[in-house]
């Protein structure tokens, strides 16, 4: 188990900035999911904690091993199937998805920290649904061209539209008599990855950024109407480039590094899969899973099948060499401890996925369900505060 890091008081001064020392040895106690579990007194404000306070395991009332449910999961099994397999409720699974998405989304935290700035940008929509086919959903993924690292991850539900039968148009708006999508969810979601790219790109006047998206109309609109947009393209300092979503998705198409990562997540996860029957019931936890999924991806997975030797994705030019070795670090304890944010900027973005913010359709909507939500404990919140301390 992990020796705390700091002192969870938050006036204390040794929460920030903890000194060598800062905590003595104050007993122990025992529980059922863990065992034998020794507490720690601060020398400053005599606040205690104990190895379970900044584990992955905290509050859980069973230890499940965490390693072996995210690679079933990144191997394509279902959180149902995983249940089966380790023989508990899918619920406790859920659960655990949670704890590893927001280890995954405090990863991406510390990796954005130490982004460098990139000439290449590319976004588009992996198009999935949610509760049922009546609620497609859009996945819309910022990836850097040079490295496909994923950067940004954004979630946007919207009504099923196209030919239906009698039957399906009746239940449709049923359904919307339920419950209706908030009024501009896509586009909003849309927005959000056009408003935070900008951290990510460089600047040039020899060589203007570059951002390619499909011609989806929405991301022209989006674009063409932001100022800041008008104002770097009237410098030289940045230009947007539209490609067919029909054009061959081959090595030469300018929107590959987003087409090689959906591709992957259409892969690796059972409910993007095509025609799949473990669809997803909750936003947050599609989110959740999500970015498991693109923690692997960018600090784990080789950049190239046939090229090792090269690095994992993040690697490849993506963040400095302390940053690499701060990933690695984490890596090592990733299923132990969980991920320290403290002073660390977090896109907006990031923090709707941590707290499980996304749209959500009921699914008990013959019952009068009118929507779901994930409840953010007390101790994740406080995760989540300390990237602004």
């Amino acid at each position: 188990m992990p020796v705390p890091s700091h002192c969870p008081n938050a006036a204390c001064p040794s929460h920030t900035n903890p000194p060598v020392g800062w905590f003595r040895r104050f007993g122990w106690y025992r529980t059922l999911a863990h065992g034998r579990v020794q507490r720690f007194r601060c020398r400053s404000c005599g606040r205690t904690c104990s190895t379970q306070t900044e584990s992955m395991h905290y509050y859980a009332k069973r230890h499940l091993p965490l390693r072996a449910l995210a690679r079933s999961l990144l191997e394509g099994a279902s959180q149902r199937e995983i249940a089966q397999h380790f023989r508990v409720s899918p619920m406790t699974i859920q659960s655990a998805m949670v704890r590893l998405g927001r280890q995954a989304i405090a990863t991406q935290v510390i990796l954005l920290s130490y982004i460098e700035p990139r000439g290449r940008l590319v976004f588009d929509g992996l198009r999935s649904f949610i509760t049922s086919q009546d609620y497609p959903c859009d996945l819309t993924t910022l990836v850097d061209a040079t490295g496909e690292t994923i950067l940004a991850i954004t979630h946007g539900v919207f009504l099923r539209g196209g030919q239906m039968t009698l039957k399906q148009h009746l239940r449709v708006e049923a359904k919307q008599d339920s419950w209706r999508i908030p009024e501009g969810t896509l586009d909003g979601s849309m927005s959000q990855i056009w408003q935070e790219l900008w951290r990510y790109l460089d600047f040039d006047r020899i060589r203007p950024a570059l951002v390619d998206t499909d011609q989806h109309p929405a991301y022209r609109r989006i674009v063409h109407r932001s100022p800041v947009y008008k104002y770097l393209r009237s410098r030289r300092l940045m230009k947007h480039r539209t490609t067919s979503s029909t054009a061959p998705r081959t090595m030469d198409n300018p929107l590959f590094p987003v087409n090689y990562v959906d591709r992957l997540i259409r892969h690796r996860l059972r409910e993007h899969t095509r025609e799949t029957i473990a669809f997803a019931r909750h936003s947050a936890m599609q989110m959740y899973r999500m970015w498991v999924f693109a923690w692997d991806l960018n600090t784990r997975r080789p950049w190239r099948v046939k090229k090792p030797d090269q690095g994992v994705h993040s690697e490849q030019g993506t963040v400095c060499t302390t940053g690499r070795r701060a990933l690695r670090r984490i890596n090592r304890e990733f299923f132990q401890r969980r991920v320290d944010i403290v002073g660390r900027t977090v896109p907006e973005s990031l923090q709707e996925a941590w707290r499980g913010s996304a749209v959500t359709p009921p699914i008990r909507w013959k019952k009068g369900q009118n929507g779901t939500t994930v409840t953010l404990p007390a101790y994740a919140a406080r995760d989540l505060i300390r990237g602004w301390l």
